[in-house]
């Protein structure tokens, strides 16, 4: 199902087209099963790669049923706890495209392996992974990638010391060997914007060695156990610069296409953050912007200087205008 979930990823396509690819695929697992372990229920899936969840049901944390550790999730993938306190991330779980992009995540974390996140801009990539590990008590670095980026940037380097005399140089660890060290999250942004070389020196991070050796320091470190890596990126169709990884490095990663949000979600997360606004005014908001991102896909302007992309963040920038710079009910 973790390759089912990747359907969308490298590819130019519609919702619908994935839907429809999805469900036939799940639909060629099930009947491929003995037969008396073809209820989809069993699977966790449905007529798509995710079950039919109960009105509110959310990954939340719960015991584990054998007395071990607490964990997070959504039944039946769960995530350990970590050190920290966990804390509510600001991020919806509970509407419908969120929760079934986390309950993908969930599935693919339960590989040891690093989870490459992949969907239109402004879908919740990024905030999905950070709301999952303040719920999990998990610290994670965010690490913002682009064409200038030097693997010293990520493991560090020697820089001067403040207040030593001149010509005092000490390493600093870089956030990605920090992060490693401490055992936290990291979240890999605009991982296909990321020079080659930054690629090939987190190749053994990535693979079962789990190890990433610093030749200035000659030494090697381990990925601890609650280490996790995620990557993000827009689709390539995006441009600015992106480019296809290749598929050994892909490889390495467990794929999941992040579906993008319909009106329902975007009226549903507004309406739980800027409630002040009321239901009827954000309706129109998510409509206009929707219909801009509508007019844009048929190329009816902006075709200069492109692409452009209207979602959800531009919802968000609206509202907190609008509540900065007016006061109810004279809304406009």
């Amino acid at each position: 199902l973790t390759f089912v979930d990747a359907m969308g990823l490298q590819v130019s396509s519609s919702r619908a087209e994935r839907e429809a690819l999805r469900a036939a695929s799940v639909s060629k697992l099930v009947s491929l099963l003995p037969t008396h372990e073809q209820r989809r229920a069993d699977l966790y899936v449905g007529t798509d790669t995710f079950p039919a969840f109960a009105a509110g049901a959310a990954p939340s944390p719960t015991a584990s049923p054998n007395g071990g550790s607490a964990r997070f999730g959504l039944d039946p993938f769960f995530v350990p706890l970590g050190g920290g306190a966990p804390c509510a991330g600001g991020f919806s779980l509970a509407t419908p495209t969120p929760r079934a992009n986390a309950f993908r995540v969930l599935r693919a974390m339960q590989l040891r392996k690093p989870v490459l996140l992949e969907g239109s801009p402004g879908v919740g990539k990024t905030s999905l992974v950070q709301a999952l590990g303040a719920a999990c008590g998990h610290a994670v670095v965010r690490i913002n990638l682009s064409e200038q980026t030097d693997l010293m940037d990520l493991l560090g380097s020697d820089l001067p010391v403040e207040g030593a005399p001149p010509g005092t140089y000490a390493w600093q660890d870089g956030p990605f060997l920090a992060a490693l060290r401490s055992g936290h999250w990291v979240i890999l942004d605009e991982l296909n914007l990321a020079p080659q070389a930054v690629l090939e020196g987190l190749n053994s991070c990535l693979d079962h060695r789990a190890t990433v050796y610093v030749p200035e320091l000659a030494a090697s470190f381990e990925c601890p156990p609650s280490f996790r890596v995620f990557g993000c990126q827009n689709p390539l169709q995006q441009g600015g610069g992106r480019k296809g990884l290749p598929k050994s490095f892909l490889n390495r990663f467990t794929q999941v296409w992040m579906e993008e949000l319909d009106a329902a979600d975007m009226r549903a997360i507004a309406g739980s953050l800027f409630a002040a606004l009321g239901a009827p005014l954000l309706e129109q908001l998510v409509g206009f912007v929707r219909a801009l991102q509508a007019a844009l896909a048929r190329r009816e302007f902006g075709a200069a200087g492109g692409p452009w992309d209207f979602n959800l963040r531009d919802v968000f920038r609206w509202c907190e205008l609008m509540l900065a710079l007016q006061a109810p009910p004279h809304w406009r």
